[in-house]
């Protein structure tokens, strides 16, 4: 229950900060942290019956940010993606912090950085306001658990956007950077303007 919360969670904060919201949603989120502090004699029936309304509620928080994504970011269509990197310094993206990618791409515009996602990040290239970047070049590495062997062999900074980051190497955390409520030992917290 608690890590279906966590997940749950992690999206409905990322709809949440593109204007979608449930109230249903944040009172379940809290009614399951309750139940996993106060039953103490921790009854299996009522926890599996919560369980199972995590799994309802978690995919009408995939319907929240789906739309919120379709809004903000247009509708999503396949595209190919580059896979690597290219000549001339560049900034990777883990995570699934759709709008962190955005004011990075805006913020990079023009300066002669290439921007490329990680793991969860991929599915950015779907959006076309997104993919309107000419600097979103491409897409580097696989999925996150294999963050520490792929950070190592980036040569540029690392944003972290979710919690789905593992604690960092020596060989590189001082390039890696985390967002908001992410954290890990060895990054740099950047600070946030909301």
């Amino acid at each position: 229950l608690l890590y279906g919360v966590k997940g749950m969670a992690a999206y409905a904060n990322h709809a949440r900060r593109l204007g979608e919201t449930d109230d249903d949603v944040s009172a379940f989120i809290e009614e399951a942290l309750l139940a996993t502090m106060t039953n103490v004699n921790f009854d299996l029936e009522s926890l599996l019956g919560l369980v199972l309304e995590c799994g309802h509620k978690n995919l009408r928080v995939m319907e929240m940010l789906d739309a919120a994504h379709t809004k903000k970011f247009g509708t999503p269509s396949p595209s190919t993606v580059y896979e690597g990197t290219k000549a001339g310094p560049g900034i990777m993206v883990t995570g699934h912090d759709l709008l962190d990618l955005s004011d990075l791409l805006e913020q990079a515009a023009g300066e002669g950085v290439n921007v490329y996602t990680h793991g969860e990040m991929l599915p950015a290239h779907s959006y076309p306001k997104l993919c309107a970047h000419e600097h979103l070049a491409g897409h580097f590495g696989s999925a996150w658990q294999n963050q520490q062997i792929e950070f190592s062999q980036f040569s540029g900074p690392v944003i972290a956007t979710t919690n789905c980051v593992l604690i960092p190497w020596e060989s590189y955390k001082d390039r890696l950077f985390t967002t908001r409520v992410t954290a890990v030992p060895g990054g740099t917290r950047l600070a946030s303007n909301d």
